[in-house]
């Protein structure tokens, strides 16, 4: 029992890891194009080929779906039916690539982001569930595997198309006849990589999880109970000295009345304790998980909603345009290469890292950080060519660190505040604000940069991560999603004693 959690931790990692193989588009995007140029369509750009990651993006927007299936089959079900999508969308490629670019952009932009969907959200429950206390860093730790994907696939792709280290551009026939068969073995490396994830995986048992439960609220009922005996003896030791009036008396006699009102009340909630598939209550009332049609009531739904499209419009601005930026003064390609993997690393490293934090301060001031170097930064990323390489680096890398946002500080605080049972769901309701806003990503890199430039483009993606610290600080320390017990002193009903 012991090594389970860790044992299960680990295949959630695995499978974030293998299904993370989407995100190296930006380094097969070239070899894809030059093969869809020489063989297929011969005027084709990259501005037509970027539509396989929009489509990709746009098709994100519907996780809500799949933490839906893993409610009504299960979370591994879910993983099992996703992986095979997965890996069938990236394996029939072989083909759709040597047809045309909209066959590719259904079977490698769809086909298998909806493996992705079915997948996603389960893992990061199921390892919060097995380390309730520690949601943040377990976010991290998952995600993190992610982030690690191009770590490693960037290899595989470079190995198998272009060992000879050539140009892309160039359309060598070396490079060009390898690109239909990359697909099927990034789908076996990823296969054998999701299957070993899945033999790891491990929900906690359901028994466990009720009596966890249980001994949680028993906890509450006695401790409550015990300080409201040390109050009545209290009040009565009060009552009997000598110097006592009767207003003291008639003090003493309300207290105890509506202190035994209360006990009583408490040790009839704490009986009613159910912990069931369809949602732990108590006494009807006090919920451990909320449904999203309870979070659409929550103000605390619409503050992350509107956090998660703060962070992700310029996560994915940058993450898009970073090397691009940097070719315009650095004249090195493998410095910018290798800027782009050590910041990749650092990137996986600070989702584990943020989510400690997250854990050890609070969501808010976590947010509050990460957002505030963020807008710091992107605002004065213009100046990055005045202080050439060096300074380039730092930016780069600092922006990088600021990327665990969306993807481990918005998940561990749904859990915290809604419950585990539908993270998936309502992570997807609020992810999907930010997805179905993506589709400016297009208007700015084809239209906004070429007519306005950088500057305008990082001020604008700033301004709007300024925005995101002004609605967190209105998000509330204290969460009203699930109630504290009733309790009542003179006659008067209070929502938190």
């Amino acid at each position: 029992m012991k090594v389970r959690p860790y044992v299960s931790v680990t295949g959630c990692f695995l499978i974030c890891m293998a299904i993370g193989a989407l995100l190296t588009f930006g380094n097969l995007t070239p070899y894809l194009t030059s093969y869809l140029r020489k063989r297929v369509k011969k005027d084709t750009t990259y501005e037509e080929t970027s539509w396989i990651f929009y489509a990709f993006i746009f098709t994100c927007s519907l996780l809500f779906f799949g933490g839906k299936l893993g409610c009504l089959i299960g979370r591994r079900r879910s993983i099992i039916i996703g992986s095979f999508i997965f890996c069938i969308g990236i394996a029939v490629t072989y083909w759709s690539v040597q047809h045309s670019l909209v066959a590719t952009i259904i079977t490698y932009g769809v086909v298998d982001t909806m493996g992705f969907v079915c997948c996603f959200g389960h893992p990061i429950v199921t390892a919060i569930e097995w380390f309730p206390n520690n949601k943040g860093l377990l976010t991290g730790i998952v995600t993190s595997g992610i982030a690690l994907t191009p770590i490693y696939m960037n290899s595989v792709q470079t190995f198998f198309v272009n060992p000879g280290n050539l140009q892309p551009a160039s359309d060598g026939d070396e490079i060009i006849e390898s690109v239909p068969i990359l697909f099927p073995v990034m789908a076996s490396v990823t296969g054998a990589i999701l299957l070993t994830g899945l033999l790891m995986y491990q929900e906690v048992p359901r028994k466990s999880y009720q009596e966890t439960t249980l001994f949680i609220f028993q906890t509450m009922k006695e401790t409550t109970s015990s300080e409201i005996t040390n109050m009545k003896e209290t009040s009565r030791h009060s009552c009997n000295k000598e110097d006592s009036g009767p207003v003291t008396k008639d003090l003493d006699y309300t207290t105890t009345i509506n202190t035994e009102k209360l006990c009583a009340s408490l040790e009839q909630a704490s009986s009613n304790v159910n912990v069931d598939d369809k949602g732990s209550h108590i006494n009807g009332e006090v919920k451990l998980h909320m449904s999203p049609k309870e979070a659409l009531k929550m103000k605390e739904f619409y503050l992350l909603s509107t956090v998660c499209i703060c962070s992700y419009y310029p996560y994915m601005i940058f993450n898009v345009l970073y090397k691009t930026y940097g070719q315009t003064f650095i004249q090195d390609d493998t410095f910018l290469s290798t800027i782009g993997s050590v910041a990749g690393a650092l990137h996986a490293l600070s989702r584990v890292i943020v989510g400690l934090i997250q854990d050890k301060l609070s969501y808010k001031l976590t947010i509050l950080l990460l957002l505030g170097i963020k807008t710091v930064l992107l605002f004065t990323l213009v100046a990055t060519p005045y202080g050439g390489k060096v300074m380039y680096v730092i930016w780069i890398c600092g922006l990088f660190t600021t990327f665990p946002l969306v993807f481990v500080c918005i998940p561990a605080a749904v859990a915290e505040i809604f419950g585990t049972k539908y993270t998936a769901e309502i992570f997807g309701m609020v992810f999907f604000t930010s997805t179905a806003s993506s589709f400016l990503l297009p208007l700015v890199l084809h239209h906004v940069i070429p007519s306005l430039g950088w500057f305008v483009t990082f001020c604008i993606t700033a301004s709007i991560s300024f925005i995101g610290i002004l609605v967190t600080i209105f998000y509330p320390e204290a969460h009203r999603t699930q109630p504290l017990l009733s309790c009542s002193f003179d006659g008067v009903k209070e929502e938190a004693c």
